[in-house]
């Protein structure tokens, strides 16, 4: 799988095991004993990592997304979209039909991953055009947010190369989790040296992650446990907050109405039709 494969919207929604979120077991086996021996931690990481990776959905149907950041010259302003994604072979494509603020509605956004780059188009309601989009890319914070579609991959541990480990497990909110940090190999395009994460024992959901550069910590990630929720195999967050220690702003994104269906019409990712149906 590419490390790149991770998509915002999946980034945002999945964490990946189909336990109930409000169960409070653990969804890899593991016990005290383990963290503490060398050779078993290095198992229990990989497992950790395939209970984060393998209920990734191939498609996504989410009926809202809202978006909020506060900071900047948008401060408090509130986008609103509906956002379809797909993983084929490995590489995704997401499109986004914006539906507020009223002076964006309309507007439409395709974003898909390459073998060796992304490329956007944006579809402007005004002109009835599609425009490639220069510069942007998994980099670019989502709406002018501080959630990038690398930033959340990362908080995944979806680097392609580059190492995974497990450096203990404790409590956060009273809930069991694993700390993992995430490695990228040295071709990996990230200003990051590592990603510490907090990964929910139950659920493989990702709960916290720190972004760390040379300087230290950059960013800060939180999901909110308490809005954790189960649906079609997947559990994932509804409430997330991404914070720039650099520039002091947060962003926050609500999810609502997660559909997994079983097929997505392909003009939604077609740079020519992608703006015409949803």
């Amino acid at each position: 799988m590419s490390g790149r494969a991770f998509a915002v919207a999946i980034a945002l929604a999945a964490g990946g095991a189909s336990a109930d979120a409000g169960d409070t077991g653990a969804a890899v086996e593991h016990d005290d004993a383990a963290v503490s021996d060398a050779a078993d931690t290095a198992a229990t990481a990989d497992s950790v990592m395939r209970c984060m990776r393998e209920n990734i959905p191939e498609r996504l149907r989410l009926r809202e997304l809202r978006l909020r950041t506060e900071g900047g010259d948008d401060d408090g302003r509130e986008l609103r979209a509906l956002v379809y994604l797909r993983r084929n072979e490995g590489r995704a494509a997401m499109t986004t039909y914006v539906e507020a603020p009223s002076d964006m509605a309309g507007t439409a956004y395709l974003w898909r991953e390459l073998e060796s780059r992304d490329e956007t188009f944006v579809f402007i309601p005004e002109l009835n055009r599609v425009r490639r989009v220069i510069g942007s890319g998994a980099d670019s914070g989502l709406f002018d947010s501080e959630f990038s579609m690398r930033d959340l991959q990362q908080a995944q541990g979806a680097f392609s190369s580059g190492e995974q480990s497990l450096t203990g497990s404790d409590a956060l909110d009273g809930r069991p989790v694993w700390r993992m940090r995430f490695v990228p190999g040295p071709e990996e395009p990230t200003v990051y040296l590592h990603v510490d994460a907090a990964v929910d024992q139950a659920s493989c959901v990702t709960l916290q992650a720190e972004f760390v550069d040379g300087n230290g910590v950059v960013k800060r990630f939180s999901a909110d446990p308490e809005s954790l929720h189960a649906a079609g195999g997947v559990t994932y967050a509804r409430r997330l907050r991404m914070h720039n220690l650099r520039n002091q702003r947060t962003s926050h994104a609500e999810l609502s109405e997660l559909e997994l269906p079983e097929s997505l019409p392909q003009r939604i990712f077609l740079p020519n039709a992608f703006f015409l149906g949803r």
